[in-house]
């Protein structure tokens, strides 16, 4: 039987500007840090020479896992949505504008401001964060 979802794993560029940006940009919290290297990494991973570090930050029952390889094979520009594999990662919100201001300031790019995505449906935007991962901000509909 599948259990419950873990995590989603991020390969980044440099760990220590996307920890920050996860801890103080989006408010996750760290649960753990570790350093692989050699043999064993190597045969579970699939990397020759494997040499990573790993940093697994956590929102409520939601966890990131991030892996930095010292031996990284680095693409470049954001993932487009209508692409196969990971095309965005989703935090919902209780102000999306004040959110929206927010992030911008810091330099983040909007693909648009936040848009109510159907009549009477949530309130969503997305932005390009660290390692060109496209992030959603969801706002649900507001109870009267």
């Amino acid at each position: 039987m599948i259990g419950n979802f873990l995590h989603v794993a991020i390969g980044v560029k440099n760990i220590e500007e996307s920890v920050g940006f996860y801890t103080r940009v989006m408010g996750m919290e760290l649960d753990y840090r570790a350093h692989h290297k050699g043999e064993f990494p190597s045969r579970i991973s699939g990397v020759e020479n494997a040499d990573l570090d790993v940093c697994v930050l956590k929102k409520g029952q939601v966890r990131i896992e991030l892996v930095d390889y010292a031996n990284k094979n680095s693409s470049s520009g954001p993932v487009k949505q209508n692409q196969t594999g990971l095309v965005h990662i989703c935090f919902l919100v209780t102000d999306i504008e004040h959110e929206y201001e927010k992030i911008s300031a810091l330099g983040y790019r909007f693909n648009s401001p936040p848009l109510q995505s159907r009549e009477n449906g949530p309130t969503v935007c997305y932005f390009h964060g660290p390692d060109d991962v496209t992030i959603e901000l969801y706002q649900p509909v507001q109870s009267a």
